[in-house]
């Protein structure tokens, strides 16, 4: 019974085959014509090229002016912006791992030049459009902390009966340093490493393309050929 049913599995294999061969030349021209057509799409199908560069949030207070998965999220409600969704639909922002404050971020352009320029654009979209009510929130939060440094630097220097550790003092003066200067110039990323520009375009991948428009040609080829094959035998019947 397992002998006859072999020979019947084989006998289905070969028929198959033999139906496949006489519709060879509709899964060659199919193939042919899909190769093409992903040559073609890779010949003019605009090029892209790649800027990244490693940018780090500014710490101060001993924490993160903001979260890196923020600006990814509002990255993504952005997108949805008429008048910003052009630049923002390409950029990608990857936090480093090991890190809190740093992330890298990618984006496209159609040449070398305006890929940097992309993305010295979204930096400035980040710092200056993105987080507006957040600056608020800070310059508040900021302003008050740097009068209260004030208040206690003015009480140290006035005081002969008050013993202040000097490296706290130093302390202070740096956490006020770095608040004036973040209230001077808010910024949410800060370039950690120069802009880096691929040479070459991302996309298209013309050898890429042409193997899955040749591989897509052979599986639709079949797939026709055994359809017509199907119709042509109940034609018969």
């Amino acid at each position: 019974m397992e002998q006859n049913n072999a020979c019947s599995d084989e006998i289905d294999l070969f028929e198959l085959f033999q139906k496949l061969y006489e519709q060879r030349w509709t899964i060659l021209g199919i193939t042919a014509l899909t190769t093409v057509l992903a040559i073609l799409v890779s010949i003019f199908m605009p090029k892209a090229y790649k800027a990244e560069a490693m940018v780090e949030v500014p710490i101060i207070q001993g924490s993160k002016v903001i979260d890196i998965s923020e600006i990814q999220e509002s990255i993504k409600v952005y997108k949805k912006d008429d008048t910003l969704k052009d630049i923002l639909k390409n950029i990608k922002v990857f936090p480093v791992k090991n890190s809190q404050n740093m992330a890298k971020i990618e984006v496209e352009g159609a040449s070398p030049q305006m890929a940097k320029e992309n993305l010295e654009k979204i930096l400035e979209i980040i710092n200056k459009k993105l987080f507006t009510q957040k600056i608020e929130e800070l310059n508040k939060k900021y302003t008050i902390r740097v009068n209260s440094i004030n208040q206690t630097i003015s009480e140290t220097n006035s005081r002969n009966d008050i013993i202040y550790d000097p490296s706290k003092f130093a302390d202070l003066l740096t956490e006020k340093e770095q608040i004036q200067k973040w209230l001077q110039d808010p910024k949410f990323v800060i370039l950690a490493t120069e802009i880096q520009t691929s040479s070459e375009p991302v996309r298209p991948k013309p050898l890429l393309y042409t193997l899955i428009g040749f591989i897509t040609g052979i599986f639709l080829g079949i797939f026709v050929a055994l359809v017509r094959e199907a119709i042509k035998s109940r034609k018969v019947n």
